[in-house]
């Protein structure tokens, strides 16, 4: 099956007047948000092909320990001498890592007054998952407010067709910034696109900024989501990926046949953390759930599982289930619950193993 370097090695000779834009490109511009664009992007334009040599020049290929971020800055090196992506234009770069927030974001023009914002989202780091898991109890987060400003300030009076979207947490800021921009942004925008990340709380599913904007939304997620199916959403294209388990939330795994995704519909472990999530969600107060999220992600800390793929080591379960002991009953639970989930879709195997540890634990 093709995955987005197929698209590229098909398509990147189509300028994007030749080839129109499309979802593909749309969640291609999300994901090179994760690059680093410090001291090479401002405000001032700069085209895509200058910004990955400079972006060369200033960093080792090999240096990015993230997965998001290093896979990004492949991607980036892989498209930035094509017909379609060379002459595109980069500025309005903004990142802020302090007061305990990560946000960043940038701006895409890929054809004549016609712009992609694409908000930074998390990666697979357990850091990462948390800051998902914070936004279904959370809201407006610091991001939140930072994603709606970048909006407003740079174009309430730019006269552009907008395409506003991120990966993961970023979907969710692009679809939360477009519902609380401004009247005159809110114009502008064309399509807004959420790759894999969170929906929205119940107060702002129901309400009329959601309804507004929804014609123009859509919510990408791979069958495997464990991102995407935190809180409520609309307007879902389900695709195939070729694995499963957490990596599936990394869009290099997502399947296309031609300039498409290829279809396919949630599989049992997504519905089942689904299911799993909006029944603890609807048991528990917000400040219970802040608990219980920063209690989960204390154990993970302590027992230095760094990324969900390191539950396929058994002793990395051990640790984890031996941390976990300090922890109160309602805590636990959903750890062992949602651990569960992801350790059975990672392969049979181990799950056996996992339900015997558990069975000693009790």
């Amino acid at each position: 099956m093709d995955n987005i370097y197929k698209y590229i090695d098909q398509y990147s000779i189509y300028t994007f007047d030749e080839y129109p834009f499309n979802e593909i490109d749309a969640t291609l511009f999300s994901f090179i948000s994760y690059v680093d664009y410090e001291e090479i992007v401002e405000k001032e334009k700069l085209l895509l092909k200058d910004v990955g040599r400079m972006h060369f020049g200033l960093h080792n290929k090999e240096e990015k320990n993230i997965t998001a971020v290093r896979d990004a800055t492949k991607l980036l090196n892989y498209i930035k001498d094509t017909n379609r992506y060379k002459n595109c234009y980069l500025f309005n770069y903004e990142y802020d890592s302090s007061n305990d927030i990560q946000f960043s974001a940038i701006s895409i023009e890929f054809q004549k007054n016609k712009v992609y914002v694409s908000y930074e989202g998390t990666n697979s780091l357990i850091s990462g998952w948390k800051e998902n898991f914070i936004l279904g109890c959370t809201f407006p987060t610091e991001s939140h407010k930072k994603a709606i400003n970048y909006l407003n300030r740079h174009y309430t009076f730019k006269k552009v067709e907008l395409y506003v979207g991120g990966h993961s947490k970023g979907g969710n800021l692009a679809l939360v910034s477009s519902m609380y921009s401004n009247f005159l942004v809110k114009n502008r925008i064309v399509k807004i696109y959420n790759m894999d990340g969170p929906g929205l709380l119940d107060k702002e599913y129901n309400s009329y900024n959601y309804k507004k904007v929804l014609p123009k939304y859509i919510h990408i997620m791979p069958e495997n989501s464990m991102v995407g199916i935190i809180m409520k959403s609309s307007n879902k294209e389900i695709i195939k990926t070729s694995t499963m388990g957490p990596l599936a939330h990394d869009i290099l795994y997502w399947c296309i046949n031609n300039d498409r995704f290829i279809p396919s519909t949630l599989n049992i472990y997504s519905k089942e953390l689904e299911k799993a999530l909006e029944t603890y969600q609807k048991e528990h107060t917000k400040e219970e759930l802040e608990n219980a999220t920063n209690n989960i992600y204390s154990v993970f800390v302590k027992a230095k599982i760094v990324e969900l793929q390191d539950l396929k080591d058994i002793k990395n379960i051990k640790s984890l289930l031996k941390e976990s002991t300090n922890l109160d009953e309602e805590s636990r639970r959903l750890l062992v619950e949602f651990v569960g989930i992801i350790i059975k879709s990672l392969g049979s195997g181990i799950y056996n193993n996992f339900k015997e540890l558990i069975k000693i634990k009790k």
